[in-house]
């Protein structure tokens, strides 16, 4: 039984067998055998954003610089905002240049969406289908609200300073 005190003379009675497997005993396991590679097409990358349009990129592109501009146009007063600006840039330009080299490495099998067929079609999203103006209010509304932050910001501190 389970609660016994295990003696030794208990343990010659053990069956290794029992708890050791069979097949490692008899023989090794057989090493399996490598499939050999397969023609025909070449592997390629999926498409990265194939029902988004360019044009759609090139607006956030233009929030993100409008951004920037705002920022620099309200801190300019100060030395140390060039600073600041030059790590934003840096950051914004890292943040555009990878999906830049994704698309790069995408194969060009296909014409990408224009901007009218997004409108009109929408894409389908994880969560379900969205409309291209939704889509499109959802992609530039962080960038566009932060824009207009930085210049309401800037005219306050240009109106009390």
């Amino acid at each position: 039984m389970l609660h016994e005190k295990i003696t030794t003379d208990r343990l010659d009675s053990i069956d290794i067998a029992a708890v050791w497997p069979a097949s490692a005993q008899i023989a090794p396991v057989p090493i399996p055998d490598i499939e050999p590679e397969r023609a025909g097409r070449p592997f390629l990358p999926t498409p990265a954003a194939p029902d988004v349009p360019a044009a759609v990129g090139l607006m956030i592109v233009s929030a993100y610089v409008a951004l920037i501009a705002a920022f620099a146009a309200a801190t300019t007063r100060s030395v140390d905002s060039l600073f600041f600006l030059v790590i934003v840039a840096f950051f914004v330009t890292m943040f555009f240049a990878v999906p830049r080299l994704f698309f790069a490495v995408e194969p060009k099998l296909e014409k990408r969406a224009s901007f009218d067929w997004f409108m009109r079609q929408g894409i389908d999203t994880f969560t379900g289908h969205c409309s291209g103006g939704a889509a499109l209010v959802q992609m530039l509304i962080v960038p566009v609200f932060l824009t207009f932050g930085v210049i309401a910001m800037g005219i306050a501190v240009a109106v009390i300073f």
